[in-house]
Formats: C-alpha cells, sequence, structure tokens
C-alpha cells in the first residue's frame, strides 16, 4: 500500500477509536496524519470510504492470517476451523473492531449501510462454506444459520466475559469452546433434519465453492498480470495457474506454492481468496 495512503489510514484508525467515528472530522484525520486536504482527497473521497477502506485493510489481515493457518492442514479438520475463528476474534479484540462496527451500524450514511450489509454477507458466506469442509455436505443445509449462530454466540460471550470478568477475554478458549458446541449443534440438526430459515440464500454471494481447479488456473494467471510491481508473488502465480492447469497437477508442490503466498503479509483480498479456494482442493491432488 502507497505508504501516504497508510498514514492517513493509520491516523483515521487512531481517531475513531479513541474520538468516534461521528465525533472525527476529516479535518482531525488532516491534522492527525499531517496531510493536507488535497492529499486526502487523492485517496478518499470521504470520510465514509476511508472507513471502509481501515475495514477492508483490516479484512485482508484477517484473511492472510487465516489462510497461513489452514495451509498444510486439512480443511475437514475443526481444529484448523477453531484457529481460523480464533485469528478473527483476536484481531477484532487487538483493533477494537467492535466499536467501528458500531460506528457503521448506528451510521445513516447509505453507502456505510451497504458496505455493513455485504461485509456481514461475505463473513456469513465464509463460515458457511467452513462448516461444510468440516461436517461434509450433510451439514450444508443448516450451514447459514449456524454461521449466524457462530457469529452471535461469539459476540454474546465476549460481552458476557466483560461483564463478569476484570480479565481480557481468552480468544483461544473462547474459539475452541464455540467449535465443540458447534459440533453438539450440527450433529443434532442432521439427525433431526431441523432447520430455521430453510433454502432462503444471502442477497451477496461470491458461490466461491463452486470455482473449480480448471476455473482456478485462468482466472490466477489473469490475477498474475496485475502484479507488475510485485515480481515474486507474480512469479509464484503464474507457476501456480500453470501446475493447476496441467493434467495432473502435483500436489507437493502447489501446497508448496501456496504456503509462501499464504505468509505474503503484502498479497490482496481477492489473490487470498483464490488461495483459499486451491487449499480446498488440495485433497483431490495426488
Amino acid at each position: 500500500m502507497n505508504p501516504k495512503k497508510q498514514q492517513i489510514l493509520s491516523a483515521a484508525y487512531e481517531l475513531f477509536i479513541n474520538k468516534g467515528y461521528n465525533s472525527s472530522s476529516i479535518q482531525d484525520i488532516l491534522d492527525e496524519a499531517n496531510v493536507s486536504k488535497g492529499t486526502f482527497y487523492n485517496y478518499f473521497g470521504s470520510k465514509a470510504e476511508c472507513l471502509m477502506a481501515i475495514m477492508e485493510s483490516i479484512g485482508s489481515e484477517i484473511r492472510q492470517q487465516r489462510m497461513a493457518a489452514a495451509v498444510g492442514m486439512p480443511p475437514n479438520n475443526p481444529d484448523v476451523l477453531a484457529e481460523q475463528l480464533y485469528i478473527r476474534i483476536k484481531l477484532n479484540l487487538e483493533k477494537n473492531l467492535f466499536s467501528l462496527y458500531e460506528s457503521i451500524f448506528y451510521s445513516q450514511d447509505p453507502e456505510l449501510k451497504s458496505f455493513s450489509i455485504k461485509q456481514y454477507s461475505l463473513e456469513m458466506e465464509w463460515i458457511s462454506s467452513r462448516i461444510v469442509d468440516v461436517f461434509g455436505k450433510e451439514a450444508a443445509p443448516y450451514a447459514l444459520e449456524n454461521a449466524a449462530f457462530v457469529h452471535g454466540y461469539v459476540q454474546q460471550l465476549i460481552h458476557l466475559w466483560r461483564l463478569l470478568s476484570t480479565e481480557e477475554v481468552p480468544a483461544a478458549k473462547l474459539s475452541s469452546f464455540v467449535i465443540r458446541r458447534l459440533q453438539a449443534t450440527i450433529a443434532l440438526q442432521i439427525a433431526a433434519k431441523d432447520t430455521f430459515i430453510g433454502n432462503m440464500k444471502l442477497p451477496l454471494t461470491t458461490s466461491a465453492d463452486s470455482i473449480s481447479i480448471e476455473e482456478l488456473a485462468p482466472m490466477l494467471e489473469l490475477y498474475a498480470a496485475k502484479l507488475k510491481n510485485q515480481k515474486n508473488t507474480q512469479q509464484l502465480v503464474h507457476f501456480l495457474s500453470a501446475e493447476l492447469a496441467e493434467e495432473s497437477p502435483r500436489k507437493a508442490l502447489v501446497e508448496s506454492v501456496l504456503t509462501t503466498l499464504a505468509n505474503d503479509k503484502q498479497i490482496e483480498s481477492e489473490l487470498s481468496i483464490m488461495i483459499e479456494q486451491v487449499w480446498k482442493h488440495l485433497g483431490d491432488l495426488t
């Protein structure tokens, strides 16, 4: 990311956390970042756009860390899902994201409202897809409502912990507990065929799980063209695309490239999503 843009985002983040989004003006951001109004508007069209960029940046960090925790492990391992959930909880707590979420929730800005719905839908979709990874296709009819269960359970247990204790929230213990409860809930639902939302779908969906290895190869090749200023990453993405296009992609080589890419903290969200999709197909390779 451009250093000046990062400087503005860092300053705005500190202001939004300490002073509140609604109480912070663009002038406050300019003063905190020590930049001119023209410099700010080179990167952001509004204060709301700045907040969305902060949330997108943190979201990219979460996706990168989730992928780094997963590569080398089977997608159906519940401990991997618990670790990925822990990453989300840890960063939410470390970066005080709950106060930023509240800023968006109570805002009357339609752009922020739309952004909030999209981010929530993407997170529900991600959790749903991971529930199917871990518990199998028979869990698919119940995955979305259990994604909401996981999301709400985490939030409410954090609130309750803070009411009952002065100690920091034990994020790792919380994530493991929630996944254990999820395992019990899913098993009961599958046995009873009991569902609340039935076949209803989210308004926004990427249908990421339908992407095949054959489709991912050209998608990665197209994305590699965007990486002109990141030669090492570009070469890895080219290699991964070429390997996936082979009649029999070599699992060991694919996994090696995924490990390197997943630990690259500079990769963008779009590439992180494609890397995760390749990881989910590793079990099909030899």
